[in-house]
């Protein structure tokens, strides 16, 4: 055997290499620890469990030199002749006791042949119930989740369960099942179903079952994988959520960014040195504590908030009194006076426009104000021209004659005279000669003063202050509502404050900024001490915690190094196993496999396709394609179903042991020439595995019987009946292609000879199944004997040679008593619901033998 290997792909000349021999010279070339695992595995052949996985984890630990321990000794393994041995035969015996599967009726009893077993009903009828089971239980690729009866009310208990009893290698066992997927050792049963068309179609597959020898792959390729969630584990528990030391440092050290990086880069000499300390550490602790404690407990901030109050009072009210001091009370008055004569010209103009007869009162204020009003509603229409003859009074719309269109002309040459226009500007130049105070800042100053003169050591300044603010309240009052100043002296007085203030104020700016400073230093100083007590404090907590930083540390190295070999396991010897199985599968798996679907293609007529197989994560794949695209872009619905059928059979084959196979509904969308060539591999099967078929296709249930019928077998066939309320009624051994009326006859008689000894609950049993037997008696007679075999549910052909043999003189007679007949059958058979009041009236063996009776001489009269 020669080797080369790179990156990418290894080229193997197998010659007769095997799977096991090539997995031995792989494991021989890797550590220690992968030959154990290697060793265990292929003697176990088995996946490697927990106590394996531990005694391979200390010998990787070992050899990596992550333990402190010796490295266990480990010999090559050496290539034995041991074969593996083969499985047990599985069988399926029976499935009973079913509960709270989709809506089947309980108390059925479904046993299974030991070569073929046909559930053949209508859509609807239940047969699905049963084949969710057999998936649910075997772990299909496509499993269904199995829900209990939708209409019925809920219950306390829904679980599925069902009681299912098999053969394993002869021996019988039986199992309770509780809606477990996968339930071994039903786990080897295979399942075709319409989701696995395109699973074996389209997809790109992994076997369901592996070869002994090269499954050995897969159990080591699990024994590593197991490996690294060893690591993975160790690596989360040395590894805590969070830095448990963080919580002990305070932010601003310069130990705090180291601890809180802590990790298994961190300079531990450089943490070992910052923990050494002198033996007076914590006197100097005890020290700085005192200090920052006296820095904090200074007077300073309260010294520079009342130096920064008094600073602004004084600076407002000197503000204040210097506006005052400042005012022009002779241009007031000014003000006052020419308001005075511009009023006075007003009201002259006013007598000489309108005479006291054309006004309703006197001309005063309130009339001004109307004819003011009127003149802006003037202006908001935009009748610049109003008003002119043939006008409307704009407020009573009606038309102004001459001698109301000369008043309003006058009122608008009353308004448009200088004189209004002189009294404006004088308004507004008398309410710009009005003291210019801002009210708060006056009553702030006054509050100050105020206060001031009240202290019991006044200043001297406080009460004069107080008096002067309390002149410019009355002067701005006064000036602001057009009013003659009362307040003699106001401006000197106001004036002389100033002299006295301004130096007051500059002394109590000079004392805020003395302060200001003072503080800014003590807050320095503050900080600095802060620090240096920070910085020891967290060294002093540095060395009580060294030893657990260190550890902390050394967890940290060892995470870090588990998760590099763990990344070094993946890329080398996962990597490797991976290749060396895609070797192994392409020579064993994949070569076997091809043989065997070219056999089933071949078998089946399936289209021709292109296989491909591929190896990922130590397991062998197969892909199919026509040309370049995928069989569903290409092939009808046929086409794909007997391929899929073809890639499932050819799977299944690769088994080394028996179990069972089963179809369901498995000849949908095929022609009737592949039904039969279905039907007949089936059989094929049937000859050595235990196979169970689920269909709705009767033409494809008689296929099959038939060819079981041509090699003189027989099959287990059961009728799936919709009983209304409950499905999955089974109705066993009536198919009228197996059975004449004639056998069917004698099948009667012996129940019949059975009923009278029984016990009254077995008689009504036994009664209800005559009665099904007489209903497929009913469906025999007229199909073989009425109608002559012309025509048969059956089979696709109307046979017209035997038309003529039909006795029409003799048929409605017999039509009238079979028709009848037939219909109190399908009342009285097994799983028939009835009403409620009908519950307690059951049929007798009188009836049942009357009805037999009646049967037989409508029989003998037809054929006579």
């Amino acid at each position: 055997m020669s080797t080369e290997s790179s990156a990418d792909e290894v080229a193997v000349n197998l010659g007769d290499a095997t799977p096991r021999r090539l997995l031995v010279d792989w494991a021989n070339k890797q550590d220690a620890w992968v030959r154990q695992l290697a060793a265990e595995s292929i003697l176990s052949r088995q996946e490697p469990g927990e106590d394996t996985l531990e005694k391979v984890y200390i010998t990787f630990l070992a050899e990596k030199g992550l333990s402190g321990q010796p490295l266990p000794t480990v010999p090559t393994l050496e290539l034995d002749a041991v074969e593996p041995s083969q499985d047990d035969t599985l069988e399926l015996s029976s499935l009973h006791d079913v509960e709270h599967v989709n809506a089947l009726a309980p108390e059925q009893n479904l046993e299974f042949d030991a070569d073929l077993t046909v559930l053949f009903g209508q859509n609807g009828s239940g047969k699905t119930g049963y084949a969710r089971i057999l998936k649910r239980i075997s772990a299909v690729r496509t499993p269904e989740d199995i829900l209990p009866n939708a209409h019925a009310p809920a219950t306390t208990a829904t679980t599925p369960s069902a009681r299912i009893e098999y053969r394993l290698s002869g021996q019988a066992h039986a199992v309770h099942w509780k809606n477990e997927a996968g339930l071994a050792p039903f786990t080897r049963i295979s399942v075709f179903d319409a989701a696995a068309v395109s699973l074996h179609v389209d997809s790109d597959l992994g076997y369901v079952y592996t070869p002994a020898e090269l499954a050995l792959f897969s159990h080591v390729a699990a024994g590593i994988r197991g490996i690294q969630q060893l690591i993975a584990t160790e690596v989360t528990e040395l590894r805590p959520g969070a830095n448990p030391l963080l919580a002990r440092f305070a932010r601003g050290t310069t130990i705090y960014p180291m601890i809180e990086t802590l990790g298994a880069t961190s300079d531990l000499a450089e943490l070992g040195r910052l923990a050494t300390l002198g033996g007076d550490a914590e006197d100097q602790r005890d020290r700085l504590q005192a200090e920052v404690e006296a820095l904090r407990a200074n007077t300073l901030d309260a010294l520079l908030t009342n130096a920064r109050q008094s600073q602004r009072d004084l600076t407002r009210l000197t503000s204040v009194l210097r506006v005052v001091a400042a005012y022009d009370t002779a241009a007031y008055d000014a003000a006052r006076d020419s308001l005075a004569a511009a009023q006075q010209r007003r009201e002259q103009a006013r007598e000489l426009l309108f005479t006291p007869t054309e006004l309703p009162g006197e001309p005063d204020e309130e009339w001004q104000r109307f004819i003011v009003a009127g003149d802006s509603y003037r202006q908001h229409l935009g009748t610049q021209h109003y008003p002119q003859a043939g006008d409307s009074c704009l407020y009573c719309a009606q038309a102004l004659g001459p001698i109301a269109l000369d008043l309003v002309g006058r009122y608008r040459t009353f308004l448009d005279e200088t004189v209004t226009q002189q009294l404006a500007t004088a308004q507004a130049a008398l309410t710009d000669a009005s003291l210019p105070l801002d009210r708060s800042e006056l009553a702030a100053a006054l509050e100050f003063a105020s206060g001031q003169a009240a202290l019991d050591e006044a200043p001297s300044w406080g009460a004069p202050a107080a008096a002067a603010l309390h002149a410019a309240e009355t002067a701005l009052h006064e000036s602001t509502t057009g009013q003659a100043l009362t307040g003699a002296g106001l401006t000197a007085d106001a004036a002389a404050l100033v002299s006295s203030l301004e130096p007051l104020a500059a002394d109590a700016e000079l004392v805020k900024a003395k302060l200001a400073e003072d503080k800014t230093n003590a807050t320095a100083l503050l900080a600095a001490k802060q620090s240096e007590l920070a910085e020891l404090t967290a060294r002093i907590e540095l060395a009580l915690n060294l030893a657990a930083a260190r550890e902390y540390v050394r967890r940290a190295k060892r995470a870090d190094q588990l998760e590099k070999l763990s990344r070094v396991i993946s890329s080398g010897a996962g990597k490797q196993l991976t290749i060396q199985s895609k070797l192994a599968s392409e020579d064993l798996v994949n070569k076997n496999f091809e043989g065997l679907f070219t056999e089933e293609c071949s078998r089946l007529r399936a289209p021709g396709v292109a296989l491909t197989f591929q190896g990922r994560s130590g397991r062998a794949q197969r892909k199919k394609v026509v040309a370049r695209y995928r069989p569903s872009s290409v092939l009808s619905e046929g086409e794909q179903k007997v391929l899929a059928i073809a890639d499932f059979l050819a799977e299944s084959r690769m088994r080394e042991t028996k179990a069972p196979l089963v179809f369901d509904d498995p000849v949908t969308s095929l022609d009737y020439r592949r039904l039969d060539e279905v039907a007949a591999r089936i059989q094929q099967l049937a000859e050595s595995h235990q196979v169970i078929v689920l269909t709705h296709n009767i033409m494809f249930a008689s296929a099959l019987i038939s060819v079981r019928q041509n090699k003189k077998l027989r099959a287990k066939i059961y009728e799936v009946r919709d009983g209304g309320a409950t499905k999955g009624i089974l109705a066993p051994d009536v198919e009228p292609r197996l059975d004449t009326a004639a056998d069917l006859s004698k099948r009667i008689n012996v129940k019949l000879q059975s009923i009278p000894g029984a016990e009254p609950v077995l008689q009504d049993a036994l009664i209800k199944e005559t009665y099904d037997l007489l209903r497929a008696w009913c469906e025999a007679f007229v199909e073989q004997e009425l109608l002559q075999n012309v025509t048969q549910r059956y089979r696709a052909n109307v046979m017209m040679t035997r038309l003529s043999k039909i006795d029409t003189s003799r048929f409605d007679a017999a039509v009238a008593v079979i028709e009848p007949l037939f219909a109190r059958a399908c009342d009285r058979m097994t799983g028939h619901s009835h009403a409620a009041e009908y519950m307690s009236t059951k049929p007798t063996v009188d009836e049942l033998q009357e009805d037999w009776e009646k049967a037989k001489a409508a029989r003998a009269a037809y054929l006579a």
